[in-house]
Parts: C-alpha cells; structure tokens; sequence
C-alpha cells in the first residue's frame, strides 16, 4: 500500500487504447461533485487512489447502483460492493474499493433529508436544477427564522471493501467480501437563504459552526479541513497509515528459559493477588529479568495478556492434567492457585504456534512455541512441571470438555467469558451490540497519548517521541491524542518525565472534553482517582480557575497530586468521606463537575483481561445504587446554569442511563443536555467495524444542565402592576 502519491484523476489527454490501470484503491462515485472532493482530500493526506473514470478506460464502467438503503453505510457499502465484484470481473482482483454515502439532517425535520438528501424534492432534470428543488423544498419546511431551531449537520460515511479492509474486527458480506466504514460529521444550521456561488447541493445554505460562513462561501481548502466527507477520510486515512505501520512478517516467536521463568513469576504474581492488579505483576515480573531484549519483554507480555483472556480453558487443561472430574459448567479461574502458575505458563506457549498465534490442540502435526522451546533446550525441559506432550493432551481434553458443557457456559468459553456477563450484555445491550462488543473486547488496546497542552502541542509531542524512536499517529478529532504505533516504554521518555505527556485512552479524553472546562471556571472532579481526568481538565483551562480534585481513597489521591505536580498544575486536592450529605465546605460553587463514578468496568477488559473473571452477578448488580448516591450527592455543588457531567467506563444501561433516569426523576431542576456512549459501549459504531487494536475503550456519559434561576416576582413588582379595579 503505498502512500504519499498522487491521485489519478479522469483528466489528461491519454490514447484510449492505453493499457488500463490497475489500482490499489479504487474511488467509486457516480456524482462527479463528490468525486473531484473525495480526489481532492486524498491527495492532500497522501493516499494512492484512481478515480472511476480513469480506472474504467480500457474496461466497461462500472454499474449504476439504486441507492435504497435504509442508511448512509448501507448505501455506501451497496455501492463500494457492486464496484469490487465488476472490478474482479475485469481482472483487477487486488483492488480495494472505497465508496461514500452522504447527506444533510436537520434536527426540527427528525433528521431529514438524511439519506434522501440528493431526491428530497423528487425532482426531474440535471443535477443543477434537482439540487436548487431540494434546496426550495428545505427552506418551505423550515419556517422559525431564528438559527437556533434551524440546527443541521451534515454527515459522511466511507465504506472501504476488499484486501485492505480485511483483519480483525472487519465485517463480511455473504460471500466474504471484507469492509470497514468511516464516519465524518459537521455542525451547523440551515440559513434563511443561500450564500456563496461555491459546493453544490446544499452548501450554499449550510452555515458551518466550525468556519462561521457558509460552506458555499468557503475555500476549497477550509470547507475540506472541517466538512464530513473531509474529516471521514481523515479516519479512513488513519486507518490506512495504521494498517501499513503495524503490518508485519511472520517471525517465530522467540522465547528463551528465562522468558518462560518472566511468564511463571508474571502469573504467580497476578494469581496471588486473587487475579487482579496484573499489569503491576507484569511489570514486577519484568523488572526482576533486566536480560530480556525488547522482543522477548514484549512477548513476554503478550503471552501474560494471552494467558488471562484464555484462563478458562487453561483451567481445564490444568484440572486434565491433575485428572480431576471434568467440571459440570465452565471453571472459575479464581479458584486456581498461585502454585498452579508453572503448569499454566507451560500450557500458554502450548496454546500457542510457534510464530505466537492461537493453536488448534487437535491438529496433529502442528508444532507449538512450548515444543520449539523445549527443542532448543533439551537440558531444561525434563525439569518442568509437564512435558509438552502432556500439555497438548490436556488442551485437546479441555477442548471437549468444554464441548459437553450446558449451552450458556460453552458459549462463555468460546469467547473467553464469564455466563453472569454473558447474559448481562444481552439483556442491556441486545444480542448483535453484545457479540460485536465480545469480539472488540478479545482483542489488545492501543498505548493511546495526551499531549499536555500548557507546555506542548501534539504535533510538537510526536515530533518530540520520534526522536526517541515511538512512532505516533493523531487520533481523528480529538486534538490532543496521539496513538502509538506499537509498544513502548513512553515512561521512560523526557516527554514523559518533564510532564508533557501523558497515557490517557482516547474514550477517557473525550470525556474531559464534554466537561467543556473553561480558564476562569471553578471545576470539580469528584471522583478523581489517580488523576487522568483532572490533568486533562486542568490542560483545558490553562491553569486558570479552580480545580478541586476529590476522592475518599488517600493512596489514589496522593498518586493524583505527583501526577499534577509533574505537570505543572495546581490543584486542591481533598479526601472525602463516603457519605450521601453534601461537602459542608463548598455550596453550590462549581461551574462543572465531573462525576466519574466506580463502576464495573466492562468497557475497559481490554485493558485489564484478568477483571473478566471477576464479572459475576454480584460485581454486575453492586454499582447502580452506589453511582445514584454519588451523583446526588455531587449535584448539590453545581451552581445555577452549570454543568453536570456523569461518566463510567461501563457497558451496561444499569450502570449508565438507567441511573441518568433516576437522577432526573429526583433532581427536577437538572435537564439532561447530551448522553453519548463511546467505543463498545456504542452499538451503531461497532457496526462500522473499527479497527478493535486502535479504538477507544468503553465509556458512557451524560450532560445534565441545572437550570437558572428564574428572577422571582417580588412585591414591588406586584404593586407597580395597575389593580383590576383601577384597569
């Protein structure tokens, strides 16, 4: 996949009978408006495409597709299909497709024209004058002449289709075709008129938030730099450049004695904590093995992380290999022991392929990394708990073990979870949102970054990271992340030291941004915890202001106050009590307060594979009575007019808008302003199927707005009104 090149559009004075190109991306649109923006942004952010035009010479154009369906990425992908099975007809069979559906919802019209957008008024004749009919049709609807009931957006969704599409996460049509979508979406409202002589459709009355002018008014440049179609192939560039970075060749996994050892005092650690706190094992686990290399720490970390997504089944293995009875449903890791550890670090790397891959057990012939190491160390492996023969048998035996279990608990296995969670996510989420989000949850989360913006720009910070070899790449749309392309030890960096940057997951940043924190504000994080959010908050309002940070557990808050001291930000930071009455040292004083409530945590088992086998029905039940409490409790400080907002890193509507309902049915003079699920926890983004390895983790939130104070009628006013009598 090359980058950095030029795209080749339908223009230029070539012989008809020259050869036909052969493309690696393909731009497929009928409407030529769309086409010339969708060039035109591809080649300001270095993508190789070929426009349909240029790609069809030599070769039959590609087929007119009836745009029916129900949404923009349905209609996208209907498209982005038809135009990869006639590009394979053709013989272009390593093509990917990239097609786009788009259009204008207006809030007072519940979201129309939406996908009807080019036939709103069903008009007849080119498209010039079907364009100036919709644009008629639009205006006799919208009668209110004040902007603020004219809200709009528009909205873009790109569909990618073929090779490039394809890996984990991706969808597939009936007959395997692999896709990905990218959304892009603009702010803005509905003028009383047309402005400007540029765009086309509805341009000219659209009025842009973001350029504060029409987009018929704007350059080509600025218009692309904050519209839909430019900010969708924004994503599905960063895509692209993550796709290429991370690609790699298959190499054997390389693991020594002293790696399997790391793995064994990795698991010791994680067990003997009863299966928590794992990333602090692993990284005590690896601290006390300063001779690894950094490919062998890394794999050393991967088969860690592999390990406790797989605990069930290892479980199993383990239970065959002592001939214990085969359970009746699936095992509870937090019965295994730390002793178990040695066992369990061997079946890892017998779980695995030689190249690090998941292994099927019952394929004969298929090595494993346990038989490569033992191979290399013939004097070591007679020492170990089991030999890797009897590790293959007791994986195959766990295998159909877990076959012979009741229907719930097998299908808990097959996805490396527990039956209470399993029947959870169905019940809150629905069957489709919950086997999209099991699937995204199964895979690893990226290293995601926060500039601090007081002392460096993001721009500023990748520049800076390269020089120490991380290689970054911004997060679409949120203006200070930035992800790394692979592991790395960012910790250890001068960035990192002198406070300009911080680890913070794209969900959690964009949390802190819809507290919309202002310099001048008084601010309180009421849960702070170790601080993420509080920085972050603190970054946006530039060190002015009132940033009171709170938490009844002193450990996390004392680590809150290094954090802020590092960067450079001055907080006051308070323990408080667990109790439901308000602070009696504060009124309601706060502009703002961020209320990110103790929760189950499901959004975040990427993170943190070991909590899964904690998700019983008393872990999944315990947090909504406690998170309304709270939430109570921390609304008595915000002042007239402010803001409240309430966020968990949860999944499940119990946890989320649930309590957000209870809330509003006690605290009357709050109004709910925005509620927004991020990553998993969205069921409609999930469709889209990201890429799981460089998306968000889970989160909820919600704005609640207290309304201002009415002015009270006095009575001086009542006097001043002339008496019935004297009217």
């Amino acid at each position: 996949m090359a980058m950095m090149a030029r795209v080749k559009s339908s223009g230029g004075s070539g012989s008809s009978v020259s050869p036909p190109v052969i493309a690696s991306i393909l731009l497929a649109s009928a409407n030529d408006k769309k086409l010339h923006e969708l060039t035109v942004i591809a080649t300001t952010l270095g993508l190789t495409a070929v426009a349909a035009p240029a790609w069809a010479r030599g070769r039959s154009p590609l087929p007119e597709v009836v745009e029916d369906g129900a949404t923009f990425v349905d209609n996208a992908l209907k498209k982005a299909v038809s135009a990869l099975r006639h590009a394979r007809e053709c013989g272009d069979a390593q093509v990917s497709v990239i097609a786009d559906d788009s259009g204008l919802c207006v809030a007072r019209l519940a979201g129309a024209p939406g996908v009807q957008s080019a036939r709103y008024a069903q008009a007849n004749g080119d498209r010039l004058s079907i364009d100036a009919a919709n644009r008629g049709k639009l205006l006799a609807q919208l009668t209110d002449a004040d902007l603020k009931n004219r809200r709009a957006h528009f909205e873009c969704w790109l569909v990618l289709v073929g090779p490039l599409a394809a890996g984990p996460g991706c969808g597939q049509t009936g007959d395997g075709i692999a896709w990905r979508a990218f959304g892009g979406r603009c702010d803005g409202a509905i003028l009383l008129e047309g402005r400007g002589e540029g765009g086309f459709g509805y341009d000219s009355l659209f009025m842009s938030d973001d350029l504060n002018k029409s987009f018929a008014e704007a350059g080509e440049a600025d218009k692309h730099g904050v519209s839909h179609r430019g900010r969708a192939m924004v994503a599905l560039s960063a895509y692209l450049q993550l796709k290429k970075l991370t690609a790699t060749d298959e190499r054997p996994l390389f693991v020594r004695p002293i790696g399997l050892l790391t793995l064994t005092e990795a698991l010791k650690r994680t067990l003997g904590s009863e299966l928590r706190y794992a990333d602090q094992a692993l990284e005590q686990a690896l601290a006390h093995a300063p001779q690894l290399g950094s490919k062998e720490r890394h794999a050393v970390a991967d088969m860690h992380w592999y390990a406790l997504r797989r605990l069930d089944h290892l479980c199993l293995a383990f239970l065959a290999i002592k001939g214990a009875v085969k359970p009746k449903e699936a095992p509870d890791p937090r019965q295994l022991d730390a002793k178990a550890s040695g066992v369990l670090a061997l079946l890892t790397l017998a779980d695995l392929d030689t190249h690090g891959l998941p292994r099927d057990a019952g394929k004969k012939g298929d090595a494993s990394a346990l038989d490569g190491l033992a191979k290399r160390s013939p004097g070591l492996s007679g020492a170990w708990p089991a030999t890797p023969g009897q590790c293959t048998t007791a994986l195959r035996a766990a295998s159909n073990a877990a076959r012979e279990l009741p229907e719930l608990h097998r299908n808990a296995m097959a996805v490396g979870f527990t039956p209470a969670f399993m029947t959870a996510l169905d019940m809150d989420l629905g069957a489709e949102h919950a086997r999209l989000a099991l699937d995204y949850l199964c895979q690893r989360a990226p290293l995601t970054l926060r500039a601090n913006r007081t002392r460096i720009s993001a721009k500023r910070l990748a520049e800076e990271l390269l020089e120490d070899g991380i290689v970054t790449l911004p997060v679409p749309r949120v203006d200070d992340a930035l992800w790394c392309v692979h592991s790395a030890r960012v910790t250890q960096t001068r960035s990192f030291i002198e406070g300009r940057v911080e680890i913070q997951d794209e969900g959690s940043q964009r949390i802190a941004l819809a507290v919309a924190a202002r310099s001048g504000e008084t601010v309180i994080d009421w849960c702070a915890g170790a601080g993420g959010k509080t920085l972050a908050l603190a970054a946006l309002m530039r060190g002015e202001g009132r940033l009171i940070a709170l938490d009844p557990h002193p450990e996390r808050l004392a680590e809150c106050k290094r954090r802020c001291e590092r960067a450079g930000v001055r907080v006051d930071a308070r323990v408080i009590e667990k109790s439901p009455k308000p602070l009696s040292e504060f009124g309601d004083i706060a502009d703002a307060v961020l209320v990110d409530a103790p929760c189950s945590s499901t959004g975040a088992l990427r993170r943190n594979p070991e909590l899964r086998w904690h998700l019983d029905g008393d872990w999944l039940n315990r947090f909504g009575e406690q998170q309304l409490q709270i939430l109570l409790r921390a609304s008595s400080h915000v002042k007239r007019g402010g803001r409240l907002v309430y966020a968990t890193c949860s999944l499940l509507r119990r946890e989320n808008e649930d309590v957000v309902s209870a809330f509003l049915a006690t605290r009357d003079e709050f109004d709910l302003a925005v509620e927004m699920r991020i990553g998993p926890a969205d069921g409609a983004w999930l469709a889209t199927h990201p890429l799981p390895s460089f998306g968000p983790d889970g989160f909820f939130y919600a704005v609640l707005r207290r309304r201002p104070k009415q002015p009270s009628v006095g009575k001086d006013a009542d006097r001043s009104r002339p008496s019935a009598a004297k009217a």
